[in-house]
């Protein structure tokens, strides 16, 4: 079991990143960035590894233009029931309850510079905050 305190720290283990393609903001994705829906983000999703080699959590990012310092961020705990993607990425079965944890980073002015979404699963982390 891991205990994850500060949701903004840097993995300090192995990261792989499994998808970096560009996408469109859906209605949440820009409201959380503070854009109009439809614009283009960058986005990536990274699996980060415990250092027995396993899946600990898988990060999404997205933000727009070029990444951009943050001097803050805001996070909100919530559970979802893991899709088929995110099951198998994490040695799982669809539907197993995880966390997840919306983190928004913000500029000096409270301004979001990017948002990302960290699943993780409940039989690997409890969440102290």
């Amino acid at each position: 079991m891991r205990t994850l305190i500060r949701s903004d720290a840097d993995w300090p283990h192995q990261t792989e990143t499994t998808d970096s393609s560009p996408c469109r903001a859906t209605d949440e994705l820009a409201d959380r960035l503070g854009v109009q829906a439809g614009v283009t983000l960058q986005h990536e999703t990274v699996e980060c590894m415990d250092p027995g080699g396993r899946s600990a959590m898988l990060v999404s990012r997205w933000w727009r233009g070029r990444r951009k310092a943050h001097s803050s961020y805001v996070a909100e705990l919530g559970v979802i029931a893991l899709d088929a993607d995110q099951a198998h990425a994490l040695g799982l079965i669809v539907d197993t309850p995880a966390y997840r944890l919306v983190r928004t980073r913000l500029d000096a002015a409270g301004r979001a510079v990017e948002t990302a979404d960290l699943i993780l699963p409940m039989d690997r982390w409890t969440i102290r905050l």
